[in-house]
């Protein structure tokens, strides 16, 4: 039996991603719905306010029984045992993807680069997403600790603004699935540094004050607490980016910068919206009419006509089959990096393939023919016979284009 170390850590790798990813966001969903559900105390001249401590509780019916929450302020010599942290969801989910990226991307930084567009080596690849998330935390960071940070609006359409001009620089040399890969990992990787450089550092700062024997300071809490909620408005769009593989045809898409910025902006706009239903009537409808919006942007922007040419050879018949492969969505199947549908295309050609027969041969143009329009003929070694046959469906010209462009993705 041939055991593959690799590609068995990368199952377990993604597993613990997936997971830990589950219970990060389910917190930031649940504290953020128990924050806004949350009774205050009473300031009407009501009853007489006999706990000043308490911000305000909240009954939750749960599992056959109710569960009463609390939030109150902490008063030195009353901090309760045991008090649960919420952190390491967020760390091992960054830490578990980082690794994924290195694993899958990183070791042959080529995966990450349209080689239609640009030709940059392997390790300049890596190093140029390895940047982005150091840079991006670091322009994210400055921005909201600025003055241009105490205006949510202006913080957020300034972040939003070098968002987007990562996402149209990346997309200049990226693939498709890696620039959507590369802007969900600087979103997360802002998330996460977040919870440890904000959260997690605010929190333990009034920890320290409290055990030290001074009074609860609430500003800490309300640092951490801004944090937490840019977490909570950019779940939805990390989410979405990081399961881009699902979408080929928007990655794929010739203008894929642009609906990437569109799913961004809805998925924010989507989640704020959620939140709001709590004072806005026309919550549900409003987030209708986004949804509506985007659908309607992402439809115009997969139909407007390619862009002219900026690869480095300007190949005309490379740039057709680039064409045919996207209309065609072959990246859903044929991904970039570690493909687990079919055999990734990138760097393939001139190398040997073995295949489940147990021969092995050479992919030349002649195999590449053969492997669209008859697949079942010679499948791949590991994989399903799965994709279908396209016999009649490209004519020779087409054909042609289609194995310059698979050519295209090995050469350096």
């Amino acid at each position: 039996m041939d055991f593959n170390w690799a590609e068995w850590t990368a199952v377990l790798l993604r597993f613990a991603h997936v997971v830990a990813a589950i219970m990060w966001i389910g917190n930031s969903l649940l504290f953020t719905w128990m924050e806004l559900r949350l009774v205050p105390r009473r300031r009407d001249g009501g009853e007489p306010d006999d706990d000043p401590d308490l911000l305000g509780h909240l009954d939750m019916l749960h599992g056959g029984g109710v569960f009463h929450l609390e939030k109150r302020l902490l008063r030195p010599g009353a901090i309760p045992v045991p008090l649960h942290w919420f952190k390491w969801q967020s760390y091992t989910t960054w830490l578990t993807g980082f690794t994924l990226l290195c694993v899958l991307f990183y070791r042959d930084g080529l995966t990450l680069a349209d080689a239609t567009r640009s030709d940059l080596s392997g390790p300049a690849c890596a190093g140029l997403s390895l940047a982005g998330l150091v840079v991006g935390w670091l322009f994210y960071d400055l921005v909201w600790r600025s003055p241009l940070g105490r205006n949510p609006l202006a913080g957020g359409i300034t972040s939003f603004l070098g968002l987007a001009a990562a996402a149209w620089a990346y997309g200049e040399v990226f693939n498709g699935r890696a620039l959507y890969l590369q802007i969900g990992a600087m979103m997360a990787t802002c998330m996460s540094a977040n919870v440890l450089v904000h959260i997690m550092g605010n929190q333990h700062r009034f920890m320290r004050a409290l055990e030290s024997g001074q009074a609860h300071d609430p500003a800490f809490g309300k640092r951490a607490k801004s944090r937490s909620l840019h977490n909570h408005h950019i779940t939805f769009p990390v989410l979405f980016l990081m399961l881009s593989a699902h979408f080929p045809r928007l990655h794929a898409a010739e203008w894929r910068v642009a609906i990437l910025l569109v799913v961004v902006v809805a998925l924010v706009a989507v989640k704020w919206l959620m939140n709001s239903r709590f004072w806005f009537k026309g919550w549900l409808a409003a987030i209708f009419g986004v949804v509506l919006l985007a659908g309607i942007l992402i439809g115009v922007f997969l139909n407007l006509p390619a862009r002219a040419a900026t690869t480095a050879s300007a190949d005309p018949l490379v740039a057709e089959g680039r064409a045919l492969f996207e209309a065609n969505l072959c990246a859903t199947c044929h991904m970039e990096g570690s493909a687990q549908i079919a055999p990734s295309l990138h760097g393939i050609f001139g190398k040997s393939q073995p295949l489940a027969d147990g021969r092995t041969v050479v992919v030349d143009e002649a195999y590449l023919r053969r492997s669209i329009v008859e697949p079942q003929a010679e499948v791949a070694a590991g994989f399903a016979p799965a994709m279908p046959p396209y016999a009649g469906r490209f004519s020779e010209a087409e054909l042609d284009a289609l194995v310059a462009y698979i050519r295209s993705l090995g050469a350096r």
